[in-house]
């Protein structure tokens, strides 16, 4: 019974009624298609945005060398920058921030060179009281984008902000800083030393190794045609 009467007055207001419905049947699958749409568009702008922030650490081959590179030179940098603002407790910084740079020295030297970029270097000393630079690279070393640039660049970059700080001490005649910036200076530089010269050595290893194989390439290319020579010449 309800529904003849609903069925009579939607024809008894004609052509209207139809309207109405199609406007609101309409408006609902446009209203739907829009909220689809929007939904699609923020998945999409989640998966850029999550894909453009990866972190380094997950690109990374080697995260906790990589993690232990960057952590001892910052922590450095950033208690040397507190105490010189404030002028306090210069004794327990002096020692804490020598500790930090002994252990990044330390680290860097033996461990995250190793990991990340496949080099070592260490320093000897002669009977006659010389130095010598020995250098280790790995055999056939294929380097992680992400370890490369993250290494290199932190041994570049530490040097050039100790620098940085030193000139302000220099300038500030903040003699007992000054020497917090020379001894962070001297643990920075000589790994950029050590590693520069570990990777030209290991790039003119390089060389010389693919030199060989290109002269014993010649040579039996050499032996090979001088026989085959030989062969048409007696025929």
């Amino acid at each position: 019974m309800y529904n003849s009467d609903t069925t009579n007055l939607m024809s008894d207001q004609g052509p209207a009624g139809g309207d109405v419905l199609s406007m609101l049947e309409g408006q609902t699958m446009s209203s739907y298609g829009n909220n689809n749409s929007n939904n699609n568009n923020n998945n999409s702008t989640n998966n850029n945005t999550n894909g453009g922030s990866e972190s380094i650490f997950k690109t990374s081959s080697h995260p906790v060398a990589l993690f232990f590179h960057l952590f001892f030179r910052t922590a450095a940098i950033v208690l040397y920058i507190i105490p010189f603002l404030h002028k306090n407790n210069y004794v327990i910084s002096f020692v804490v921030i020598t500790m930090l740079l002994a252990f990044d020295f330390w680290t860097v030297k033996n461990i995250s060179g190793r990991l990340l970029v496949g080099l070592r270097w260490w320093n000897e000393i002669n009977e006659d009281g010389t130095n010598s630079w020995l250098f280790e690279s790995k055999d056939n070393r294929v380097v992680n984008k992400t370890d490369s640039r993250v290494f290199w660049g932190a041994l570049y970059i530490a040097p050039l902000v100790w620098l940085l700080f030193a000139l302000m001490s220099l300038l500030s005649l903040s003699f007992k800083w000054l020497l917090v910036d020379i001894v962070a200076l001297s643990f920075n530089i000589a790994n950029l030393i050590g590693y520069y010269k570990c990777e030209k050595d290991a790039k003119q290893k390089l060389g010389g190794f693919l030199g060989n194989n290109s002269m014993v390439q010649s040579m039996i290319g050499s032996v090979i045609s001088n026989k085959v020579g030989s062969v048409f010449g007696r025929n």
